[in-house]
This record gives structure tokens, sequence and C-alpha cells, in this order.
């Protein structure tokens, strides 16, 4: 018997873009929160760590896309969108948003193809979290020139970047997740059986 993985319908599209366009608003309020708190601690040497900080919630786009609607693509197509979003509504961070969006859905999504995107629990959700604080540090070393500081900082910020990640895209995506099941808002697209 083969297995093939539901197709996306115009419902999914438009589900997700919903997600996105929230989480993109939710993403411009972080970028101004950042702004304040990078300028509190900056004065303290701790500046770069309110990134790091805030960087699980940046990632939540693909995590909740493919827990609501299951399907391959959704972590990227949320991340992507949602960083549209935050940047045409003024974000900070302009078309680094768009790049880092990139970086994070392929994290996301990554992490659910090693599932071959048919487990939907915390631990698909802690892969995808894993993969995307690995693949987008790794761009930041490059981007935000993270490649210039101390290793000792390296595994700081990383370590930092990876506890937020769990936090925000396992933990409270599993919660919002948790919730909408229970309250039969969500309709999941099915592994269809071919004989």
């Amino acid at each position: 018997m083969k297995h093939t993985v539901a197709r996306w319908h115009i419902r999914d599209i438009i589900t997700v873009s919903l997600i996105a366009v929230l989480l993109g608003c939710i993403f411009t309020l972080s970028d101004w929160l950042y702004t304040l708190v990078y300028g509190l601690l900056s004065v303290v040497g701790l500046g770069p760590f309110v990134g790091e900080i805030l960087f699980g919630l940046w990632c939540m786009g693909g995590s909740i896309a493919f827990m609501v609607v299951r399907l391959p693509g959704s972590a990227l197509y949320g991340e992507v969108v949602g960083a549209l979003v935050e940047s045409a509504f003024g974000g900070q961070f302009g078309v680094v948003a768009l790049v880092a969006g990139f970086f994070q859905g392929i994290g996301n999504e990554l992490g659910f193809a090693c599932f071959k995107y048919k487990r939907f629990d915390t631990r698909s959700l802690l892969l995808a979290a894993v993969l995307s604080t690995i693949i987008t540090f790794a761009s930041a070393l490059f981007i935000h020139g993270y490649i210039k500081l101390k290793l000792s900082m390296l595994i700081a910020l990383f370590v930092t970047r990876l506890v937020s990640n769990i936090v925000f895209s396992v933990g409270l995506v599993s919660l919002i997740h948790h919730i909408l099941e229970k309250s039969h808002v969500l309709k999941h697209n099915v592994v269809k059986k071919e004989g």
C-alpha cells in the first residue's frame, strides 16, 4: 500500500496566510520590544542576547502553520509570509527579516521532513526547533557578524537561542495546538492510502 501526503487546498493557503499575518503583526511588535530592551541591555554589554531571547518567538510561524495544516511546505510558507508581513508593517529588520524567515522556515521544514511529515507531536516540534536553531545560527555567523565573536560568546548566544526556540516553538506552540484541538477548531489533513 502506498501512502501519499494530502495536497494543499485553498483553505490551507488561507489558513497558513492568516496565521502568518497574525504572527507577522506580533513579530513587528516584538521588533519594537527588541529595540527598547536592546538599548537598555547594551549599556551593560548584553545587547546581543536580546535577539536570542526573542528568537523562538520569531520561529513560531512555521511550527504553528505545520501543526495546523500538517502539509509539506507549510512551515516555510508560514515563516516567509510572517517575515514579509513584519517587513511590510515597518519591522526594523527589513529585508533581513525575509532572509531570517527563509532560514527559520527551512530549519522547521527539515525537522518535520525527518519524520516524513507524519508526526505532529513534541518530538517533531523539538527536532524542528533544534534544526532551525542550528541553520539560523550558522547564517547569523555571516549575516550578523557573529563569526567575529569569541567562542565563549558564540556558545552563550547559541544556547540562549536554542532555549528560546524550545520555549516558544515547542512549549508555546504545543500549548496553542492543544487548545485548538480541544476546542475542535482543527480539521486536519490526513495521510491517504492508495491501494
